[in-house]
C-alpha cells in the first residue's frame, strides 16, 4: 500500500467515519463508503494509511431497511487498494501539518472507473479488476440449509445448520477483455439471532456428520440464523492460463427464513396412565 507521512503534532488512533452519501447519479440509494485510517510513527512524523468497505449494489435486491435473503444477499466489498485509489494524500490543512478529514471523505465518496489495459514491453496488453468490480458478479452467497427445516425448532435438541463451500466462477467483459473471476469462501460467521455469534472455517455438514450446532435456551418467535460468508477472489483475462489474486475480500450476507424456538411438553394419556396401572 502506498501511504504519505505527514508530520504532526498529535498521534492519530484508529478513525472510523462513514464517508459522505454521493449525489452522482445511480449511487443515491446507495449506502456511502465506510472508511477506517489508522496512523503509525515513522520517523519525525506519521504515516497514514486505511481501508474502505463498500456496499455494492446488486440487482434485484431488497429495497433499504429489509433483511438480506439468500436469493439477494448484502454484498460488500473491502480493499487497501479502494483507499489508494483515492488521492486523500492532498488533503491537508494547517501548512499540510493535519489531514482534512472533511476532504477526505469527500474524495472516498467519488466513483472511479476501470483501469485502462496497459501493455508491458510491447506484449500483449493487461487487463486488471479489482474487488469492486468482482463484487458486482457475485450472484449469491453460500447458502443456508437447517436441520430442522421445519418452522419450528426444539430448544434442547442441537440446531444443525451448514453451507456449500463450493467456489463460484463468473464471467465479465471489462473494456472488451472477457475476464473468468473465481470466488473461493474461506471463512462463515453464523448469526443465531439471540445475541450470539459463531465464526469458523468449516462450512458444516448435514446431520448425522454434522459440524456446526447450536443450542437455544429460550423460547422465541420469528427467530431467523444470518450468514456472513468471506470470500477470496482470483481473475484470469481470456487466453492466460494463470489466475491473479485479486487483493482485499468480498463479503455476503444473507438470512434464513423464520422460525419459532419451543419447548417440548410430554403430556400423558388415559392409555398411558392406564399401562402404568394408574
Amino acid at each position: 500500500m502506498n501511504a504519505r507521512s505527514h508530520k504532526i503534532l498529535v498521534v492519530v488512533a484508529s478513525i472510523l467515519f462513514l464517508a459522505a452519501p454521493s449525489v452522482e447519479a445511480g449511487r443515491a440509494n446507495q449506502p456511502p463508503p465506510q472508511a477506517e485510517i489508522d496512523s503509525r510513527n515513522v520517523g519525525g512524523g506519521s504515516e497514514f494509511y486505511g481501508e474502505v468497505t463498500e456496499t455494492i449494489p446488486q440487482e434485484g435486491a431488497p429495497t433499504s431497511g429489509e433483511p438480506p435473503t439468500q436469493d439477494h444477499p448484502t454484498v460488500t466489498a473491502s480493499d487497501p487498494s479502494m483507499w489508494d485509489e483515492h488521492p486523500h494524500q492532498k488533503c491537508v490543512s494547517d501548512g499540510g501539518q493535519i489531514p482534512d478529514m472533511n476532504c477526505i471523505v469527500n474524495m472516498i465518496s467519488r466513483p472511479t472507473q476501470p483501469q485502462e489495459p496497459t501493455t508491458a514491453g510491447g506484449g500483449p496488453r493487461v487487463v486488471t479488476i479489482t474487488t469492486r468490480e468482482a463484487a458486482t458478479l457475485i450472484a449469491a452467497g453460500s447458502g443456508i440449509t437447517r436441520q430442522p427445516p421445519g418452522p419450528q425448532v426444539i430448544i434442547s435438541k442441537a440446531f444443525i445448520v451448514y453451507t456449500d463451500p463450493t467456489p463460484r466462477y463468473q464471467t465479465t467483459t471489462i473494456l472488451g477483455t472477457t475476464i473468468e473471476v473465481e470466488f473461493t469462501p474461506t471463512s462463515y460467521t453464523w448469526n443465531w439471532g439471540d445475541g450470539t455469534t459463531t465464526t469458523t472455517t468449516d462450512p458444516g455438514h448435514p446431520y448425522p456428520h454434522h459440524t456446526i450446532t447450536h443450542h437455544y435456551t429460550h423460547t422465541a418467535t420469528g427467530v431467523t440464523t444470518t450468514l456472513t460468508t468471506t470470500w477470496t477472489t482470483h481473475y484470469r483475462p481470456q487466453g492466460d492460463t494463470t489466475w491473479h489474486t485479486i487483493d482485499g475480500t468480498i463479503t455476503t450476507t444473507e438470512t434464513s427464513t423464520p422460525y419459532d424456538l419451543v419447548r417440548t411438553i410430554t403430556y400423558l394419556t388415559d392409555d398411558a396412565e392406564e399401562a402404568q396401572h394408574h
